[in-house]
Formats: C-alpha cells, sequence, structure tokens
C-alpha cells in the first residue's frame, strides 16, 4: 500500500492527463458542490436552535433521520443506478438537492425544513453512489480508478477546510440563506449531467438483485469476523458524528457568542490535519500490522473525546489542539477500517460484502441522534461515552485478533 501511495503520488500529474473530460468535469462539480455544502451544513445546528430553538435532542432526530434515508437508499443506490442508467439518477439526484436546498433556505416554518432535509438526504444517495460508480465506468484500470478515488476524497477534505473559510469571511455562515448557494451549486452540475452524459439504459439483469436479497443477508450474517468489523466501523463513524453534530451545539452552550467562530476553527483544522498527515501516517505505520493500526487510531480516538470532555475553556487555541489530536486519529482509523472490511470480503461474494460495508454510514446517521440525546441528558459526559466507545472499538478488535489475522493472511 505504501508503494502504491508513494507512486500514485509521484505519477499523479501524468496519470491525471489520462483522465476522460467527464470524470474531471465530475471531480470539479464534487468541489463545488461539497465547497457550498460546507459553507452551510456544519453550522445547521446552531441554526436551527437560534431559529426555530430545537432541543439537542430534536436537532439529533432530524439530522439522524435525514442521514437514515440516505443510508437506506443509498445501499441501492448502484442497483437503481444500473436499472435507470446513471444519467437519470444524476438528474433526479440534482433535481432534488436543488428542491431541497431552496426548502431549507426559504423555511418559514420547522415543517418545510424538515421536507428539505428529508429531500438533501435522498439527493445524496442519489448524487454519491450513481457518480462513483460513473466514473468506474469510464476508468476501465484499477490504477486510475483508485486515483480518481483518491482525489475525490481529496477535493471533499479540501472543501471542507475552504467551505467554512469562505462562508465565515463573507458573513454566510449560520445563515438559512447560505443553503440557497448550495442549491444553485447544483444547476451546473445538473446542466452537466443533461448535456454531456450520455444516455445508457438499465441493465435488466440487475432487476433479479431484489430476489437475492436475503441470499446476501443471511450469507454476511453467518459471517462472525466480518460482523465484528463492521460494527467496529459503525461504531468508529457514529463516534466522528460527534464533531458536525454534538460538539456545535456543546460549545453554542458554553459559549454562544464565541461558537460559530470555534466551529470553523475545528473543522478547517480537521480538514486541514487530515490532508498534511494522511501519507505520512500511511509511511509511520507502514511496518505495523492492520490491526495494530486501528487498535493505535481507537486510542488516539479516545483521548480525543476524553480531551473535550475535560475542556471547558473557549480558547480557539485549544479546541483547535484537540482537533488536531481528533484528525490523527480519523486519518488512521477511516482509511484502515476501509481496508479491513475490503480484505475480510471473499473474492467469490466481493460485491455483495462491499454493498454491506455501506452501512458503515449508520455510524453517522445514528450519531446526531445518540449524541443529541446524551447532550441533552448528561451534558458533557457525552464524550465520555464516545471515548468509552473507543475502547470498545479496541476491545473488540484484540478479542478477535487471531481469527482476523489467520482470515487476512
Amino acid at each position: 500500500m505504501k508503494e502504491d501511495s508513494l507512486s500514485c503520488e509521484l505519477s499523479m500529474r501524468k496519470t491525471l492527463a489520462t483522465f476522460p473530460a467527464h470524470v474531471s468535469c465530475l471531480l470539479f462539480f464534487t468541489l463545488l458542490t461539497r465547497v457550498s455544502y460546507f459553507m452551510a451544513w456544519p453550522f445547521l445546528s446552531i441554526v436551527l436552535t437560534r431559529t426555530w430553538h430545537l432541543s439537542p435532542l430534536q436537532i439529533g432526530s432530524m439530522m439522524s433521520g435525514c442521514a437514515l434515508v440516505a443510508v437506506i437508499l443509498g445501499i441501492y443506490g448502484g442497483v437503481l443506478s444500473d436499472r435507470l442508467g446513471r444519467k437519470k439518477l444524476l438528474v433526479l439526484g440534482c433535481l432534488l438537492a436543488i428542491a431541497g436546498y431552496t426548502s431549507i433556505a426559504l423555511a418559514n416554518n420547522i415543517v418545510l425544513f424538515a421536507v428539505g432535509l428529508l429531500l438533501t438526504g435522498i439527493s445524496f444517495s442519489w448524487i454519491d453512489a450513481p457518480s462513483r460508480a460513473l466514473m468506474s465506468d469510464l476508468l476501465v484500470d484499477r490504477q486510475r480508478r483508485e486515483l480518481a478515488l483518491q482525489i475525490r476524497y481529496f477535493a471533499i477534505n479540501l472543501a471542507a477546510v475552504s467551505g467554512p473559510l469562505i462562508g465565515i469571511t463573507f458573513g454566510l455562515n449560520s445563515q438559512k440563506s447560505t443553503f440557497l448557494i448550495t442549491a444553485l451549486s447544483y444547476l451546473p452540475f445538473l446542466i452537466f449531467v443533461l448535456f454531456a452524459i450520455p444516455h445508457t439504459k438499465g441493465d435488466n439483469a440487475n432487476r433479479e438483485q431484489g430476489e437475492s436479497i436475503w441470499r446476501v443477508i443471511r450469507l454476511i450474517g453467518r459471517d462472525r469476523i466480518y460482523l465484528i468489523a463492521l460494527l467496529c466501523s459503525i461504531l468508529c463513524y457514529l463516534v466522528y458524528a460527534q464533531i458536525e453534530s454534538t460538539l456545535p451545539q456543546y460549545l453554542l452552550a458554553l459559549d454562544s457568542a464565541r461558537a460559530v467562530g470555534l466551529v470553523t476553527t475545528i473543522l478547517v483544522t480537521n480538514a486541514v490535519t487530515v490532508l498534511l498527515v494522511q501519507l505520512w501516517l500511511v509511511k509511520l505505520m507502514g511496518a505495523m500490522s492492520l490491526i495494530q493500526r486501528i487498535v493505535t487510531g481507537t486510542v488516539i480516538f479516545a483521548l480525543s473525546q476524553l480531551l473535550f470532555w475535560v475542556n471547558d475553556s473557549t480558547s480557539a487555541l485549544w479546541w483547535g489542539f484537540v482537533a488536531v489530536i481528533f484528525s490523527v486519529a480519523e486519518a488512521i482509523l477511516l482509511p484502515n477500517l476501509s481496508v479491513l472490511l475490503d480484505r475480510l470480503a471473499p473474492e467469490k461474494h466481493r460485491g455483495a460484502y462491499l454493498g454491506a460495508s455501506t452501512l458503515v454510514i449508520l455510524g453517522l446517521s445514528l450519531g446526531p441522534f445518540v449524541g443529541g440525546a446524551l447532550l441533552e441528558w448528561y451534558g458533557k459526559a457525552v464524550f465520555c461515552v464516545m471515548a468509552f466507545g473507543c475502547l470498545t472499538i479496541t476491545a473488540l478488535l484484540l478479542i478477535n485478533r487471531s481469527a482476523t489475522n489467520a482470515r487476512l493472511e
């Protein structure tokens, strides 16, 4: 993996030159839409608190409900794109995104706001999966596909850096109207899909997919090692979700005047740190086994949650320091957990297993609800619970280390 990463880094420009124009455009529109998304979405809980005076539990329920819809439809997103064609599903996704973000921006009651959240959840599923599938269709060789996905991840993190900064610089953050910019960013994407992406007919063979879903569920349900790895990934994403949902609400309660600035500092520090340390960590931890890397990451993750818990300061410097620790853990955990799920998937049923791995997003879906409920009931002790969740991942991996390593060999 270390050699592959280094090779990609050295030959990136040369390989990029071989990308079809459609792939480059998809990567550009990913960056454009995510920049506008990060200008507004991280401050959503603050908007809901200030505008509608919702409790942390109510905010968590709304955000989790939206994300759960994305998870449920995301599992079938690839199948739908095969049946309907990538173009049709991307068009529907863009239209729903425009409608959803416009509803959020113009909502004068909480029901319309909730409808907007629901539409954005559906649109995410119907844009994200088909766009990745379309890139895979256009890039037939493995090396270019992997590089395209790496650049896509880099673009999303770059958007996470620039989005909040642009928002706070122009005074657009923590305002409902900012979501209009997000809606407008999908308009050129929609035009590109309508006029540049060729129409492809759906594959009728995939209509039988629904008949095999129970067989796939039974197959994976009997694989204890894989299920433990999947559970660890879900727990990891549940803890990770707190940085965009529960932590902003905690900071708002800690100091409402400085909350927006602190959230911006944390999110920008998070994205910048991940971008800077990821390749360095790959080299540094190259001699460690996969399980050792994940265990190291969970321990650091637990430490970051405990630092969230003990911190009553509103110092941007201190919160930035804690965000760096959180980000180092993230840079270790998220890619290595993905590698673990990929390597545990048997070759014969790789497609089914990798499809099941999308369930890790359940952690992101449940994170705002669980975090919001714990914050409302127990205050900042929510971060102690999250630290315990990290240590639970460590325990599960260590208990099953022998069986997992045997499977990986």
